[in-house]
């Protein structure tokens, strides 16, 4: 699973790292193409403020009034040094714009329709800027026009009427692109590649952590398996061996009864009722033992108490208090022995305490031993995930527990559950009968 969360986290790495450079591509363009057109106007407006008076002191309505060599010269510093690489002038007649003058001699003299809504945009001032299209009104630019962008300049000639300086000025858009991915680019993929870094730790312990959840639940069904197949057998032994045979005899003792007289006849009945009590006792202290709530809890321990006699000497103290409800006598039983278990079996303990006690509407139960204590941040050994089960259960009743333990000074498990429950308990413990042995 470490693995598997590894690769994950590789392939998140990779496609954040894709679409982040994307994005970085899509964002840095369009700062390229923003920046082009600042440009543009930048220059543009530069260029109007120089030439915009020498313009509007010429007639461009009659082309016999234009002259085109001090225009040249006036405009030969902006086109020499590369400032702008075209420059128009259109006049306004009746429904159309004509080129009264161009620094490229064969565009003048040719025409296009009025644009009234960049008339406009024009007389209000604006300085507007247009991508270089390629078409006829510009055959001549068409070689670069992603290099290009041309900007319109309202204004009026010496007779006042309205007239447009259209000017090409060269964006280095691309560069602009590649300057600023060289800058960003790098740094985006570096912020992915320390973030994944950091992440690793995380995810190493995430993909730790659920091959652990994962194994402990592998464990638990198979130690849950293992318990009812042991239960199982536990069961079919005490009828095999005690109960069946019981029955039996008494069957055989009604059969001899049948066919002898009395007195005979009585003392064999008798001697078969006395059987027939003895495996209903028998019967019933089996399923007292499969179904403990219909115990109290005083009664229901003490039977668990009693069946581990033998080891550890055992001491229960259960307080007087509020009645506790059978579904949390239930799970009282079931957690509070595999405690036990544990600590009779594993701990190596001389002496073991447990105490009951019920307060502000909660059962407290505390087991303690004096055994050689062991490390409950330890992962479970395989087959030993009783604190596991017990843990799980109690917190899907809602309550707490609390473990205290170090080498050489013992364990203290204290198990805090509500008072009253309705039902079995979900997250019930099912573990091996007394003697089974559950492990830690």
């Amino acid at each position: 699973m470490v693995r598997a969360t590894l690769l994950r986290l590789a392939t998140a790495s990779v496609l954040a790292a894709a679409l982040l450079s994307a994005l970085v591509t899509v964002g840095v363009w369009r700062i390229g193409e923003a920046e082009g057109e600042r440009t543009a106007q930048r220059v543009s407006t530069q260029v109007a403020a120089a030439v915009l008076v020498s313009l509007a002191g010429r007639d461009f309505t009659d082309p016999a009034r234009v002259d085109r060599p001090a225009l040249l010269a006036d405009l030969a510093p902006f086109l020499d040094s590369g400032m702008i690489y075209r420059i128009k002038v259109w006049a306004i007649r009746g429904e159309a714009a004509w080129v009264a003058f161009s620094d490229e001699q064969r565009y003048e003299a040719t025409s296009r329709p009025f644009d009234p809504g960049l008339a406009r945009r024009l007389d209000a001032g604006e300085v507007v800027v247009f991508g270089v299209r390629d078409d006829a009104e510009h055959r001549y630019e068409s070689d670069r026009a992603d290099g290009l962008r041309e900007v319109f300049i309202g204004f009026r000639d010496a007779v006042g009427n309205p007239a447009r300086l259209e000017v090409y000025v060269p964006v280095d858009v691309d560069g602009t692109v590649r300057y600023a991915m060289v800058v960003l680019l790098p740094l985006a993929l570096l912020g992915v590649a320390l973030l994944a870094t950091a992440m690793l730790p995380l995810a190493v312990a995430l993909g730790r952590r659920i091959d652990r959840d994962r194994r402990e639940r592998e464990d638990a069904l198979h130690y849950g398996l293992a318990a009812a197949e042991l239960a199982r057998r536990e069961l079919a032994h005490e009828l095999h061996d005690g109960v069946i045979p019981g029955l039996a005899s008494a069957g055989l003792l009604l059969d001899a009864a049948a066919t002898v007289g009395p007195p005979r006849s009585a003392t064999l009945v008798a001697d078969a009722r006395a059987r027939i009590r003895d495996d209903i006792r028998q019967l019933r202290s089996l399923l007292s033992g499969l179904t403990s709530s219909c115990a109290g809890p005083a009664e229901a321990l003490g039977r668990l108490v009693a069946g581990m006699q033998g080891g550890p000497r055992i001491d229960l103290e259960i307080a007087d208090g509020p009645e506790i409800g059978d579904g949390a006598v239930t799970l009282l039983h079931r957690v509070t022995g595999e405690v036990l278990r544990n600590a009779v079996t594993h701990s190596g303990a001389s002496h073991v305490r447990v105490r009951i006690h019920v307060r502000d509407g909660l059962v407290h139960a505390v087991v303690a031993d004096d055994g050689g204590g062991f490390d409950p941040a330890a992962p479970a050994r395989p087959g030993h995930i009783g604190l596991l089960l017990v843990r799980r259960a109690v917190e899907d009743a809602g309550g707490t527990i609390a473990i205290r333990t170090g080498a050489g000074t013992g364990t203290e498990v204290e198990i805090t559950l509500p008072a009253t429950m309705s039902g079995s308990p979900s997250g019930s413990v099912s573990g091996p009968p007394p003697g089974g042995g559950s492990g830690r």
